[in-house]
């Protein structure tokens, strides 16, 4: 049996997450028994090798330390990072400038500002097509997920879809908007979203790719 860390939490499913060094962390409901999470576990064997084997496969994660020359990810592009006294953060042909006292904050703001500026568009657009209404919408820090639907209908989407290309972020957005009228991934939860975004599966499997993006900030 492998071996892992159990989380038990009030909440209605079990899920796994194996995190970059291979160590495996079940999140199960409270009152689930000891013999079901194994079983869940064992019944996900295959997919712990095919995850383990992608990651000793992958390339070592590049490093941003906001020092000047690093280079960073922005939707979906390249930008080489720059230094100046200033205290603001901004983008100009294919650098980005960062105040020299705290770099990674400000990227880190940057990124929040330009993700919340990019989906508040596209939240109404696909809000008024489908029909819905978040409570809010709001830009967090998730290493787990890229977005989030509560059962209050709030969503809330991690800033590192700012490394992501647009049209993974516009899927996100979604996903989940789509949320909120299915709460679970049912058959009619996709094809929900396949109604609304056709390339999901191209978006799904690009957001698979980029997991790594979670890690290096």
């Amino acid at each position: 049996m492998e071996k892992y860390t159990l989380i038990r939490k009030d909440r209605r499913s079990v899920s796994m997450r194996l995190d970059k060094d291979g160590n495996i962390t079940v999140y199960a409901p409270l009152r689930l028994s000891q013999t079901e999470i194994d079983r869940f576990v064992a019944a996900h064997a295959r997919w712990l090798a095919r995850k383990r084997a992608e990651l000793a496969a992958r390339a070592p994660l590049p490093v941003i330390g906001g020092k000047e020359g690093d280079h960073v990810p922005f939707f979906g592009e390249e930008y080489t990072l720059r230094l100046w006294e200033k205290r603001s953060a901004t983008l100009r042909g294919g650098d980005i400038f960062l105040p020299q006292g705290d770099p990674c904050g400000a990227l880190i703001r940057f990124y929040r500002r330009k993700l919340k500026a990019f989906l508040l568009p596209v939240l109404q657009k696909y809000a008024d097509e489908m029909g819905v209404k978040p409570q809010k919408a709001s830009i967090g820090s998730a290493r787990t997920r890229w977005g989030v639907c509560s059962g209050r209908d709030a969503l809330t989407f991690s800033w590192r879809l700012a490394m992501c290309a647009p049209f993974a972020a516009e899927y996100v957005a979604v996903h989940e908007l789509c949320h909120i009228r299915h709460k679970d991934h049912s058959p009619a939860f996709w094809r929900e979203v396949e109604r609304f975004f056709p390339a999901y599966e191209e978006a799904r499997a690009y957001l698979r790719q980029k997991s790594y993006f979670m890690e290096i900030l």
